[in-house]
């Protein structure tokens, strides 16, 4: 699928492939209105999706590409790895969009950069300093396990492969991870939370089911659990749940069939899940099953879907979910 990232008041959607396969490298922008005053959401109508036209420093054009990960520090959204389907050869590069001036360049970095790979997961911690890489595959290796991480004070950006403690988790590609808010880290070294959420994917002989959590500052695997259902090519958001920090995930395939159009949230500190059916006033708002979607975190609270497959079809829509206490927002609202 293609990457997603939230700068702003705008949803970045970069690559992709449809089911030919045919990978994109375009640059889709959906902005979102400003919120009113009285803090409730305008009329999704006045959202407006771009096409955004992009240069490369240096000229020339840069790969397209699928199942990369796009995150963002500020204006600038990282671009790393992913896959050109109709050759299978996948990139352990790093591109970064600036979202001021719309120009792409590749990132130079020092140290030995993590091997080649698609269907990763990859969060930014320690206020935007860290990039930190865990699994995926590609064709020669099959699924992974390693964790890096990407040093990215500017001048002085390297990967760094770190010793990692704790029982490590099952290699896998195509699962879902966040950081889990309200985790903060230690000392005046660290900026912000410290954990990431890891949940499902698929394993090297079959689909998973359990959630394990990464410390990142501290580099150990420090808890493990089951959310019920294997699952993989689903999407999760930073949520929360009270005082802990959780993972919203939507979406998915769990080996037999596509997952439910619910919503399933994952608590950070117990791993214990709360499954969040379709009601019947917001049955005609919801979308429908898919996996190898994206999932945004929008600004004020919620999660924005968009594309995805069925076996049937591609799919380009967009939905958004947010929480029923949000006053003047309904549960979930399609913009198509």
């Amino acid at each position: 699928g293609c990457a997603s990232a939230t700068v702003g008041d705008m949803c970045l959607f970069i690559g992709g492939t449809d089911r030919s396969p045919r990978a994109f490298d375009e640059v889709w922008i959906l902005k979102m209105a400003p919120e009113s005053p009285d803090g409730s959401s305008v009329s999704s109508s006045d959202w407006r999706w771009i096409r955004k036209s992009t240069t490369v420093r240096g000229g020339g054009r840069l790969p397209a590409r699928t199942g990369a990960t796009a995150t963002a520090v500020g204006s600038k959204v990282y671009v790393f790895g992913g896959q050109e389907p109709s050759q299978g050869t996948c990139f352990n590069d790093v591109v970064v969009l600036d979202c001021d001036s719309w120009e792409w360049s590749r990132l130079e970095i020092s140290g030995p950069s993590p091997p080649p790979r698609n269907s990763h997961v990859a969060c930014v911690v320690n206020g935007g300093r860290l990039l930190v890489v865990y699994g995926g595959s590609s064709p020669e290796v099959g699924p992974m396990s390693d964790v890096y991480l990407l040093d990215l004070r500017e001048g002085a950006e390297r990967w760094i492969r770190p010793k990692v403690t704790g029982q490590a988790p099952e290699p896998r590609e195509m699962h879902a991870a966040c950081v889990l808010p309200n985790t903060p880290g230690d000392g005046p070294d660290w900026k912000g939370d410290r954990e990431i959420i890891v949940v499902g994917g698929r394993g090297r002989t079959a689909m998973l089911s359990d959630a394990v959590v990464l410390d990142a500052q501290s580099l150990e695997w420090v808890r493990r659990g089951d959310v019920g259902a294997a699952v993989c090519a689903h999407t999760a958001v930073p949520w929360r749940l009270g005082r802990s920090g959780a993972a919203l995930l939507f979406g998915g395939f769990g080996g037999a069939a596509l997952r439910g159009n619910d919503t399933v949230t994952v608590d950070g500190t117990t791993l214990k899940t709360i499954t969040k059916g379709v009601s019947s006033e917001d049955a005609a708002f919801a979308p429908e099953p898919r996996f190898a979607h994206s999932s945004c975190l929008l600004p004020g609270g919620g999660m924005l879907v968009f594309a995805g497959v069925t076996p049937e079809a591609d799919l380009g829509d967009v939905a958004v979910w947010v929480p029923d206490e949000r006053a003047g927002v309904v549960p979930a609202s399609d913009l198509d």
